[in-house]
């Protein structure tokens, strides 16, 4: 049987959480002596007493604002701070503390949240920052443009900016919550392909917004993300989103084509409601349900493609889409929620299989007329 070396223990330990783990490392075998004389930088956050047992760190790493800088003069900044609205100045982490040993190091590496001005402010030292946000603190005092260093666009950062573009480093994998609300001249967006999560309401109110690339990276879009986007005309999800939350869509009044990929499971509440310029649907088979209100008062709304995998129609899903004449429904759906097809006033009959085993009330216009019956394919129509 094969034994692990030194060289790759210590490639092992490297993903230990404890100084313990460590230390008990060292008194295994002979050969796992000195591993931790063996690092040049430090795997695990260290203290006044741990740091003796790693005596050739050069680079040091923080994962903590609270983690020991050995002396090192650090002024840190979180966006955090802002969100709990402490807007003192920079602070040095070392305040208050007891410095015991002091060490210099080649390179300091800081992996928590920090917001932009940290960055400058500890310009010309030689400390590396990986995780950056711009804040709207940030963007008043340094302007519009996106530093190519930033990973994180920090929530309300663009909130009510008269913009008309901007251009997203390739550096960014995160936009925050309401980033770019109510910019109402923002016209297009090209989201570049690092980034991996939208937050809610990102885009909320983008009055001008036409069109927006998302990125294969993103797997969720997430409630009222494109919320009111009135001239936002096509969409194209990409194929490895799964979920589109909450009034995602709501009030796109002017989207008039949107492909909802295969990947897609699950259609949030009012996603689509009041898209008036919608005209045809196709539901992927992965769905399962379609939720409340999800296409309300979609009034030019003539088509819709519901798949076999359905079993569930929510309530109000397809309430007032005054266009909407025929439609199918297949042995598979077992309920329709409250006021589903009310207000469908050009749909004059309707099959339901037999499947349906509830039908809430209101649930069809008073001048539609509602039939029972099942073909040779097990499959219901309604004409």
């Amino acid at each position: 049987m094969s034994t692990i070396d030194g060289y790759h223990i210590m490639i092992v330990s490297k993903y230990f959480a404890t100084i313990n783990d460590f230390i008990n490392l060292e008194f295994v075998c002979k050969k796992f002596n000195s591993n931790m004389e063996k690092f040049h930088f430090n795997p695990i956050p260290l203290t006044c007493k741990t740091i003796r047992f790693f005596l050739n760190i050069e680079t040091l790493h923080l994962w903590n604002k609270n983690d020991e800088t050995f002396g090192n003069l650090l002024f840190v900044k979180t966006a955090f701070d802002e969100d709990d609205g402490n807007n003192e100045k920079h602070g040095d982490i070392n305040k208050n503390k007891e410095t015991v040993v002091t060490k210099v190091f080649y390179e300091i590496i800081v992996w928590f949240n920090v917001n932009y001005d940290t960055v400058v402010k500890n310009d010309g030292q030689n400390i590396k920052f990986k995780d950056i946000a711009y804040t709207q603190t940030d963007r008043m005092k340094f302007g519009d443009n996106i530093p190519n260093c930033v990973t994180l666009i920090s929530h309300s950062c663009f909130r009510d900016c008269s913009l008309n573009s901007i251009t997203i480093p390739s550096s960014v994998t995160l936009f925050g919550q309401r980033c770019f609300q109510e910019c109402r001249y923002l016209e297009s967006i090209d989201i570049p392909s690092n980034v991996n999560y939208i937050a809610q309401c990102c885009f909320c109110g983008c009055d001008s917004l036409s069109s927006v690339t998302i990125p294969l990276s993103i797997t969720s879009l997430n409630q009222y993300c494109f919320y009111e986007c009135s001239s936002l005309s096509s969409v194209t999800i990409p194929t490895n989103v799964n979920t589109i939350h909450n009034n995602c869509f709501d009030g796109c009044n002017n989207l008039s084509n949107i492909i909802i990929p295969s990947s897609v499971t699950f259609i949030g509440n009012y996603c689509f409601h009041q898209c008036a310029s919608l005209r045809s649907v196709i539901i992927p088979p992965s769905v399962t349900f379609i939720s409340k209100r999800c296409f309300d008062e979609c009034i030019n709304l003539s088509n819709i493609e519901i798949p076999s995998s359905v079993t569930s129609l929510g309530e109000c899903c397809f309430y007032g889409c005054s266009n909407l004449s025929n439609i199918e429904i297949l042995s598979s759906v077992t309920s329709i929620g409250n006021g589903c097809f009310c207000e469908c006033e050009n749909l004059k009959s309707v099959y339901v299989p037999l499947s349906v085993t509830f039908i809430s009330a209101y649930c069809f216009p008073q001048k539609t007329v509602v039939r029972r019956r099942c073909d040779n394919t097990n499959k219901c129509c309604i004409n």
